[in-house]
């Protein structure tokens, strides 16, 4: 789950769209406040969300440490039923937590990469800007009128290491006009994948990771603020 601070009543918004929105109206107090030090909350850990990010490569590598441990442990026949229970324990707080960064990652695209766009008939291709496993950001370069909210769209999107392109169905979540265009014919389009399959997911994940690291690849990077919690706040 993505969350947030309101500055304004201080009450916690929270919204899957948190990492697409530059601000976002508050449920509390109705006011519309600027998106920024968004966390990703679970069952065992809240942790801003910058810092997952930024540490996501290092948290899989210790849960495959902690997998060979695992296994190891029940090989032997001196470890305690308590180093056991420790370990599982951590290991199953620690999946939780990738498994919520899976959902909520969005990664910034530097590169180009050939992605068409099908919208009641028409096809045109378009810019990739940002990428995680629910959804998508994405500039069109040539549209015949604007699309609606929640129409249902098509993307077949081409990852570098693999053969064939993805074929994606979606559904718009949100429309960003640029009023500054002279044809009055550009948008920005964000997009929620419908029904996707566990190979396309695995695709789109494994691209992720491969392209992680950077600064300059973390979409919304801000800096941390104190919030008190129930459960601990990982920095």
């Amino acid at each position: 789950m993505l969350q947030m601070k309101c500055p304004e009543c201080d009450g916690i918004i929270s919204s899957s769209l948190l990492v697409e929105l530059g601000s976002i109206t508050c449920s509390q107090c109705k006011e519309n406040v600027i998106v920024k030090d968004v966390f990703v909350t679970t069952e065992a850990f809240t942790m801003y969300r910058d810092t997952l990010l930024d540490r996501i490569r290092h948290y899989r590598t210790l849960l495959k440490e902690i997998e060979r441990e695992k296994i190891s442990l029940g090989k032997s026949d001196v470890s305690s039923t308590a180093a056991q229970k420790s370990l599982n324990q951590n290991y199953a707080a620690l999946r939780e937590l990738l498994e919520a960064s899976r959902g909520n990652y969005r990664l910034k695209i530097s590169q180009e990469l050939p992605l068409d766009l099908e919208w009641e008939g028409n096809v045109t291709n378009g810019r990739l800007l940002n990428l995680c496993t629910k959804g998508a950001s994405i500039k069109p370069k040539r549209l015949h009128g604007f699309p609606q909210k929640g129409s249902e769209v098509k993307l077949r999107l081409a990852l570098p290491d693999d053969a064939e392109p993805l074929s994606i169905a979606a559904k718009i979540a949100w429309i960003d006009k640029n009023k500054n265009d002279e044809e009055q014919n550009s948008i920005t389009m964000g997009v929620s994948f419908i029904n996707l399959n566990e190979k396309t997911r695995a695709c789109i994940w494994d691209y992720i990771l491969a392209h992680t690291g950077a600064t300059d690849n973390l979409e919304n990077s801000n800096s941390i603020l104190s919030i008190s919690q129930n459960k601990p706040i990982l920095e």
